[in-house]
């Protein structure tokens, strides 16, 4: 299939799982308008209907549905394609695309950064923060550094230290409401919750299992957020220890349990953990973290 050929199936891809013309035009980069363009010119070279255009969006007809299952097979195996030559590079140079969460991005992974370019001045490391976890196998990025306790299977990599979430609260707010000293505390003082959007994350059930939910100050999809709101007194939140201990503005009040705690992983696919430039970024952060017992981050100095 030409290249051409394969852009047209791809735009149909897009629309089918995203159900609109407009996410799909957002995933794909590109405007509005060559979105719909490339559905209507394949609906009219295949003489069929593959959408019903509804107000909700676009839904699949049986004739989409027949091919949908065919058309990811086939992008699955031009992703393949491209991580099987990837995984040929040889040469310390180039993009290496690494996707983390805010904290650790923000927080942890710059000095290492700092000194893996030390090392490779031509690799330029682009990092890119996600709160969802990224999917190596459709290439959005060559390295991921979750927050996990397990890592899927279809990866490969390793542990690299482990992440200890405590509460915390600027020293003004503890001057001012004082500091709890157990978690039945909590419900006594306003809180600082993580959103909807991180009801998975033990600590965030933790929180709203002890807190009171209608003093909730604030909430936010990033714990970064949180952080922020924190430091300027606004009430109690829950952070990994490596961002708290790191702004002498914050109070660590108690760690939470065993069971909300993490650790930061570095994984790859395996079709690329061979390409030069992610070879040696992960060997580079094994040697770095190895026999580290917390997730500080290495000294600047």
């Amino acid at each position: 299939m030409h290249n051409k050929g394969w852009d047209d199936y791809l735009y149909f891809l897009k629309v089918a799982n995203c159900g609109t013309i407009k996410g799909a035009s957002q995933e794909l980069g590109v405007n509005y308008s060559s979105v719909f363009r490339r559905i209507n010119a394949l609906e009219e070279k295949l003489e069929v209907r593959l959408f019903e255009r509804l107000k909700s969006g676009y839904k699949l007809t049986q004739a989409g549905e027949d091919i949908l299952d065919r058309v990811q097979q086939v992008e699955e195996h031009m992703d393949a394609i491209e991580r099987l030559i990837q995984g040929k590079d040889v040469h310390l140079s180039g993009y290496l695309k690494i996707s983390t969460t805010d904290t650790i991005g923000y927080y942890w992974l710059p000095p290492y950064i700092q000194r893996f370019k030390e090392l490779y001045p031509d690799i330029i490391v682009d990092m890119d923060i996600k709160t969802r976890f990224t999917s190596l196998s459709k290439r959005e990025a060559d390295i991921v550094l979750p927050a996990v306790n397990n890592q899927p299977d279809y990866m490969v990599g390793k542990k690299l230290a482990p992440i200890h979430v405590h509460l915390y609260a600027s020293s003004n707010y503890v001057q001012e409401h004082g500091a709890p000293k157990m978690p039945e505390d909590i419900f006594d003082h306003r809180i600082l919750l993580p959103n909807e959007s991180l009801a998975g994350l033990p600590a965030n059930k933790w929180l709203r299992q002890h807190g009171d939910e209608e003093k909730t100050e604030a909430c936010c999809d990033k714990l970064s957020g949180l952080y922020h709101l924190a430091v300027l007194g606004m009430g109690l939140t829950v952070l990994p220890h490596y961002l708290g201990r790191s702004d002498p503005r914050l109070v660590e009040l108690m760690p939470l349990p065993e069971d909300c705690n993490h650790h930061i992983w570095i994984l790859t696919h395996p079709d690329i953990r061979f390409t030069a430039r992610v070879k040696a970024f992960m060997q580079f952060m094994y040697r770095e973290t190895q026999g580290a017992y917390d997730a500080s981050p290495p000294n600047d100095t």
